[in-house]
């Protein structure tokens, strides 16, 4: 096995996100919309992560059919995931036709993000530029949803967005434990965990706490019905 720091890390990252995926999957009550734009998102990353680590433990070699093969695999599922989280982040804050523009403009960037992946650049930053967008809305969404609800859940979302960033400056500037044992890519894994089970600590939140989810409900029926009836 190659470089096996960074497939070992990035299969503790998949099966990370498999039980994220599972929790919230066996969960029943609360907002049922919102649980299933996570379970998309951990189930992505997850299946994204056992590609990376196979890539980099199996077909390091960019010309072997694995690498053709299952890196572009690998940044198409983060796109999805992006998009997942597009869509929670919509969810969480926005109505009627906004709503909708975001969705359709999240949804034609990921079609724009696959052509990139396939025809023009397979590089990670690619990836991290791809998601960006989705984060970053993300983020601004739990940190407004908490100051409006002050409920922990949504705060550890938002820090777990921040770390995720962190994770990515680290990826990109090569930040090195042990450039052999331990390098710049097992450092970005590690502290993606971190992130991403601050942000699955918000799903549950929002999946499982009564009055959360009621509060997401009225977002969604002021999306239906923005105006409310006036009752005489």
């Amino acid at each position: 096995m190659t470089q096996v720091d960074v497939a070992l890390t990035d299969y503790a990252l998949a099966a990370e996100c498999a039980v994220f995926t599972y929790w919230l999957a066996r969960t029943r009550a609360g907002a049922s919309e919102f649980r299933l734009w996570f379970v998309l998102f951990f189930s992505s990353i997850s299946l994204a992560t056992v590609a990376g680590g196979t890539v980099h433990g199996f077909f390091a070699d960019k010309s072997s059919v694995g690498h053709r093969i299952l890196w572009p695999a690998t940044l198409i599922l983060i796109g999805l995931a992006a998009l997942c989280g597009m869509r929670v982040a919509a969810l969480m804050e926005l109505t009627g036709a906004a709503a909708r523009i975001v969705n359709r403009a999240a949804l034609a960037g990921f079609v724009i993000y696959v052509a990139v992946v396939l025809w023009i650049s397979s590089a990670f930053l690619v990836a991290i530029i791809g998601y960006f967008p989705a984060m970053v809305m993300l983020g601004v969404s739990s940190l407004t949803v908490y100051r409006r609800e002050g409920e922990p859940g949504f705060l550890s979302g938002f820090l777990g967005i921040c770390v995720t960033f962190i994770a990515a400056g680290v990826q990109q500037m090569k930040v090195d434990i042990s450039p052999r044992y331990f390098n710049h890519n097992s450092l970005y894994h590690v502290l993606q965990g971190i992130g991403l089970f601050m942000i699955f600590v918000m799903a549950c939140a929002i999946c499982r706490n009564k009055r959360m989810s009621q509060a997401v409900r009225d977002i969604a029926e002021r999306a239906i019905d923005p105006e409310p009836q006036v009752r005489t």
